[in-house]
């Protein structure tokens, strides 16, 4: 089933980061876009990569920033892949491999 992950996800504490994905392909489990930190208002080229676990019925997202380490959470809906729903996101400051956050995307 394909999934359409091209678009914008905003969120953070404060709602102040942007990542937009402007081009991926399933085939090789990869994407390219780019990320706003607004604390900075810096804008990033960023290419991560992505995975459909149907075994936990999940899919994962992973990228990096100059600031942070990224992994994204997105269960599937009743079986099925979905990028509508909330993204649950764990970020590493890579100044503090210790200081580990958590929050939450939506696509607009």
């Amino acid at each position: 089933m394909a999934i359409n992950l091209n678009g914008s996800y905003d969120g953070g504490p404060n709602n102040e980061y942007r990542l937009t994905i402007e081009n991926h392909s399933e085939a090789s489990g990869s994407f390219s876009g780019q990320f706003h930190n607004g604390v900075t208002n810096a804008w990033s080229n960023v290419t991560g990569g992505f995975n459909f676990h149907d075994d936990r019925q999940e899919t994962v997202l992973s990228f990096s920033t100059p600031d942070f380490e990224w992994s994204w959470q997105n269960d599937y809906v009743n079986g099925s892949r979905t990028s509508t729903e909330p993204w649950t996101a764990r970020y590493t400051y890579k100044s503090d491999r210790n200081n580990t956050q958590h929050t939450k995307f939506y696509k607009e």
